[in-house]
């Protein structure tokens, strides 16, 4: 009889538990609207995340120390501007507040690209925006090493007058 009854709660929690994601999403839409529109990322983005992350779970604690809705690191949180504690990263506006600015990041490295944007997102962007960076900061016209062999070219020059003699 026992057996039974374990049984029939298991099957109510796993039968309950797609209905319980799809009812929390409405829980968390205004927030994910107020973080996207606040760091300019679409909406349909940062659900995508949290599907993928914790389908709308927002206490779940994941093996490599991710925290809560969008399963951010507290490192991460803190690379930019978190100062709390891991436990504080459960509470869904914080967590959202935080994984949505680090995701607002790789969505500009990856050119606005959502595919991309969530693979940055769950494995980092540094380098992608660290390239980005440099093909941005050169004209489109000049590659960057000709910016370098215009300053030598000038050094050079400027040593050349000056050894010259003088008449």
């Amino acid at each position: 009889m026992k057996s039974h009854v374990l049984l029939a709660l298991l099957v109510a929690v796993v039968v309950a538990t797609p209905n319980a994601s799809h009812a929390q999403k409405a829980d968390y839409d205004a927030m994910v609207a107020t973080h996207a529109q606040a760091n300019g990322v679409p909406e349909a983005l940062v659900h995508r995340v949290i599907v993928r992350e914790s389908k709308y779970h927002p206490n779940l604690i994941g093996r490599g120390g991710t925290i809560g809705l969008m399963q951010i690191k507290l490192a991460t949180a803190r690379g930019v501007g978190y100062t709390g504690t891991a436990e504080g990263l459960r509470d869904p506006n914080t967590n959202l507040t935080y994984a949505v600015k680090y995701l607002a990041g790789a969505y500009r490295a990856a050119n606005g690209n959502h595919n991309r944007a969530v693979s940055y997102y769950a494995g980092g962007y540094y380098y992608a925006a660290k390239r980005q960076r440099r093909e941005v900061s050169a004209p489109p016209h000049q590659p960057l090493f000709a910016k370098d062999a215009e300053r030598l070219h000038l050094q050079n020059t400027a040593n050349a007058n000056a050894q010259a003699p003088k008449p």
